[in-house]
């Protein structure tokens, strides 16, 4: 019975870091996913100039914080809000302010400009992003590895002490 406990609190204990690490992946997904959509729009804006609700509709992906930024878009511009980081990112916590600020600029000129310098913007946005991407790859390959093996020696070394 002992050292199923002790097995127990190894286990959760690796859980915990696992659970911390989901943050880096997460950010990481957003961002290529994110640079999906930009990809999607120039497409769109480019060659079928459809509306901009239509193809942020049209989006498919399996990230949720992607899907909330999207929804949360789409409501603004039915709703003739102004764009602001707290409606635009409403429960996404994965993103810093420098994030949200540079994304949130964007969006709030999305539409806004005639087609080739709406390319052009995009084409800039896409630099942007993919740096945001890199560092998140950085933070990804330094810290997912780190939190899980860090979380299963914390259990590994309460079970010790227990012992």
């Amino acid at each position: 019975m002992r050292y199923i406990i002790l097995l127990g609190i190894v286990f959760i204990c690796g859980y915990i870091g696992y659970g911390l690490s989901l943050y880096y992946s997460n950010r990481l997904k957003f961002f290529r996913n994110l640079e999906l959509l930009f990809e999607k729009l120039s497409l769109e804006i480019n060659f079928s100039q459809n509306k901009l609700i239509s193809i942020m509709q049209d989006f498919t992906t399996n990230n949720k914080e992607v899907l909330k930024v999207i929804n949360n878009y789409i409501e603004v511009l039915n709703s003739d809000l102004k764009s602001t980081n707290e409606i635009l990112f409403k429960d996404i916590k994965i993103l810093n302010e420098e994030e949200k600020n540079i994304l949130n600029l964007f969006f709030s000129s999305l539409g806004k400009l005639d087609v080739s310098n709406q390319i052009k913007q995009l084409e800039g946005q896409k630099e942007q992003l993919k740096q945001f991407y890199l560092k998140a790859e950085q933070e990804a390959q330094k810290y997912v590895p780190l939190y899980m093996k860090l979380g299963i020696i914390i259990g590994l070394a309460f079970a010790l002490i227990f012992i």
